[in-house]
């Protein structure tokens, strides 16, 4: 890796920031499970039991707070909420959406053209982008990236979403000529996820396999993931990352855009939302993103110089079925499930009525959201026993609450249930599509903004779990991803997929959920950050002095 001297100075003062951070901060000794215990004051510690960085009035410091810890911070791997929004901040892709308006637009390509049959995809690059590495930026870089991801192959990755891509050509350092096996208009959207994230084909930092990587297990693809730093085009870069710790962002000097009006943002884990409420309160930090309680969001909207803003989003939760395994083979055990489940109940007993009850995989905020569920109805067979399994430290503190909520609905309804439970990152992560777990919660936040992004990542044999397959619906998925954007015939389609979807069951939606941001009265411009896209830029915000 090539560093100047004067990217090492900002490294050096990045850290020399962070540890003048660290030792203002007046710690009482008390562990996140002490105060937890004592029902008094919990304090503002991180997730290691240190203090939290002080936010409040400096103009050039956003400290933003969190307790979803990346797992990963490699684009080849992350498929999770905020290590994606960390890379949105860092990196950049050949398109993206833009800020304010969720269209997407220009981002390392300045302009495109597609071929007639919709297949070819040829990109004009920026000229004079600089990597943070000091390297530049060219056409290369661009083949070597996406390949990688596709190479690597990652089990847990979203490499799916563009394994459409047939060849990539690079007549010049400025021109990239990329197929698609077959037209998708969805492609354009999936290029702007992180897993089409652009790297440095020429640094050490990354490492790629020489060819694809058929089916590997996920020890074998994660050998070639980097978990330590970010090398991007981004407007900021990673100057320090102590996993479960910290994390700082610096303003890039060299970026190729328009600089970030905030120079600096540190990023502190907390274990337990409480705390960090306590340290928004308390002005110790300034942001936070959609990771408060509903008793916490109704505390902090009474709480003078705190903003709570929603948009409405299209994150969603779901029980994925196993349907090769008993008794979810039997689809009348299915849509028993369904039909037995009160999603008005859970909205309005775990999240006080923050939510929306959801029959179709689509949220209502698309047009193509259809409801062919909320119909239904089918009596449970005798003596069907449901072992409900749900994630604990990846949706908040709420989970327990949903999986109780549901484990009622089911049991009035004749169901015999138990609910189990497992860490997220240490076992539940894991076994999501292995079989381990017959039926399970999980949740979903959009990687592209189209309706077919709620359908092939389920529907599809090649998706993202990939226990249910029906020829039927592969050929429904096929004629959509044809089919122009926003006509009547790709609605029509759209119709036909949820149809099928509501008669085979193999997911229930249960609710979906808006975005919504948690900021003191200093941060500005929030509202351009949350859009439809659903990505948080940090670079679209700024910070008067407090």
């Amino acid at each position: 890796m090539r560093t100047s001297r004067f990217m090492r100075q900002r490294h050096l003062l990045a850290l020399l920031a962070l540890l003048a951070l660290v030792a203002a901060a007046c710690g009482s000794g008390t562990t996140a499970s002490d105060a937890g215990d004592s029902g008094g004051d919990t304090g503002t510690e991180a997730a290691d039991g240190s203090e939290a960085a002080a936010g409040g009035g400096d103009s050039s410091t956003l400290v933003v707070g969190a307790t979803e810890v990346p797992g990963n911070i490699d684009p080849a791997r992350v498929y999770a909420l905020f290590a994606s929004n960390v890379l949105f901040n860092t990196t950049n892709r050949l398109v993206e959406f833009q800020p304010g308006t969720g269209e997407i637009g220009p981002g390392l390509a300045e302009e495109w053209e597609i071929s007639e049959d919709g297949t070819t995809y040829t990109f004009t690059l920026r000229e004079g982008v600089t990597f943070h590495d000091g390297s530049e930026m060219t056409s290369e870089d661009v083949k070597w990236s996406l390949e990688r991801a596709l190479n690597i192959n990652h089990p847990d990755g979203a490499s799916f979403l563009i394994e459409g891509i047939e060849s990539i050509e690079t007549p010049d350092d400025t021109t990239v000529e990329i197929t698609i096996a077959e037209e998708n208009t969805t492609f354009l959207s999936r290029l702007n996820y992180t897993v089409a994230s652009i790297l440095p084909s020429d640094s050490d930092a990354y490492d790629a396999p020489d060819e694809l990587m058929s089916e590997p297990a996920v020890e074998e693809a994660d050998e070639f993931l980097q978990n330590e730093q970010i090398i991007g085009t981004g407007p900021y870069q990673l100057t320090s990352y102590t996993p479960g710790e910290s994390m700082t962002l610096e303003a890039f000097v060299d970026y190729w855009g328009e600089a970030p009006a905030i120079d600096t943002v540190q990023i502190q884990f907390f274990e337990e939302s409480a705390q960090m409420k306590n340290a928004l309160d308390a002005g110790e930090i300034d942001f936070n993103y959609n990771e408060f309680t509903p008793a916490e969001r109704n505390s902090l909207e009474a709480t003078e110089g705190i903003t709570v803003m929603s948009e409405e989003g299209g994150r969603i939760r779901y029980i994925v079925l196993d349907v090769t395994q008993d008794p979810y083979t039997d689809v009348q055990v299915r849509r028993a499930m369904s039909a037995a489940i009160d999603r008005q109940r859970i909205v309005d007993e775990v999240f006080e009525g923050a939510g929306n009850p959801l029959f179709s995989m689509i949220p209502s905020n698309f047009d193509a959201h259809k409801d062919y569920m909320s119909d239904i109805e089918a009596e449970v067979p005798e003596g069907t026993q449901i072992e409900l399994w749900y994630p604990l430290n990846k949706y908040g503190d709420t989970e327990p609450d949903v999986a109780e909520s549901i484990s009622r609905s089911l049991s009035e309804a004749g169901f015999e249930v138990t609910t189990k439970s497992a860490d997220w990152a240490a076992e539940y992560s894991g076994n999501l599509n292995n079989g381990t777990y017959a039926a399970y919660l999980l949740g979903w936040y959009p990687d592209y903004l189209d309706p077919d992004d709620y359908i092939e990542p389920f529907y599809s044999e090649d998706g993202f779990v990939g226990f249910y397959s029906n020829p039927e619906m592969e050929d429904l998925i096929d004629e959509e991803q044809s089919q122009e954007i926003g006509s009547e015939e790709r609605a029509q389609t759209f119709d036909e997929i949820q149809q099928l979807a509501a008669e085979d069951m193999p997911y229930i939606p249960l609710y979906s959920e808006g975005q919504t941001a948690y900021f003191n009265d200093s941060v500005e411009g929030v509202e351009n950050t949350l859009t439809p896209a659903q990505q948080l830029w940090f670079f679209v915000l700024s910070k008067s002095d407090g």
